[in-house]
């Protein structure tokens, strides 16, 4: 970690009007004009009582972070599970649940994201709920038409425009990345970008966009540093992106 990043990381740590105590530890939270978030996790030690109070070293006791992006979509969803995946950090944990199925008869969509605030409040599964989900691209590809999309797709990530699926560990080399262990790790989202904006981290100073994908499950939100983008992502232009999944869970709803 380089010293600019460290000393931001301590600037975040020490606000304490951004202070979210819980009975696992406390999370330091940071927003941006832009809508970008950043979660710092201080989980509570082995022998720390719940909700303590205490001073916390901004890189030493720091066991994880959690990135998102607040946008305009949401999707509604099934929670059948909430697993705090590491356990050195309770603070830190997913959300296993389905998206409805498109069709009368059809099958849900198994679904996994990392849940922003994982910890702050108790959540009893299952329940019914409006998700914001982030998509953060390691890699897009963007086609002017859904033809060229088809024409230059290969075989084995040619999914019909609008699908959302999950990439397998034998996938992941054809797109120039390295498979992550953790559950739900990389998606495969393909959709219609309804809004594209460049924004600028004000932490690094560099840019970034925020596209707003419609798929045949609702609107994504999808996150790309420009390095990771290939082709045009202008407003009506078909895209492909490996993400990683976050979702802040908006509100529960009425079982349907």
């Amino acid at each position: 970690m380089d010293r600019a990043t460290a000393d931001a990381i301590a600037g975040i740590a020490r606000s304490k009007g951004r202070r979210i105590v819980c009975p696992d530890g406390e999370y330091r939270a940071w927003l941006s004009p832009g809508g970008a978030e950043i979660w710092l996790h201080y989980p509570n030690g082995p022998d720390e009582p719940g909700g303590t109070q205490r001073q916390v070293e901004p890189i030493d006791d720091l066991k994880g972070i959690t990135v998102f992006q607040r946008g305009a979509g949401t999707i509604r969803m099934r929670v059948h599970r909430r697993l705090s995946w590491k356990p050195e950090n309770a603070l830190d944990g997913v959300c296993i649940a389905s998206l409805p199925a498109l069709r009368r008869k059809g099958r849900a969509l198994p679904f996994v994201f990392e849940q922003v605030g994982y910890a702050v409040e108790p959540m009893p599964t299952p329940f019914d709920a409006r998700v914001q989900v982030a998509g953060l691209a390691h890699r897009v590809w963007a086609y002017h038409t859904e033809a060229e999309f088809l024409r230059a797709i290969p075989s084995r990530r040619l999914v019909g425009r609008g699908a959302i699926v999950a990439m397998e560990p034998d996938e992941v080399a054809d797109a120039r990345l390295i498979y992550r262990t953790k559950p739900g790790a990389l998606w495969l989202v393909t959709g219609v970008i309804q809004k594209a904006i460049q924004l600028r981290n004000p932490l690094a100073g560099s840019p970034y966009y925020w596209l707003l994908v419609q798929t045949d499950r609702g609107a994504i939100d999808v996150v790309a540093n420009p390095g990771v983008i290939e082709g045009d992502v202008s407003v009506g232009h078909t895209i492909q992106s490996v993400v990683s999944m976050v979702g802040r869970i908006v509100e529960r709803v009425p079982a349907a």
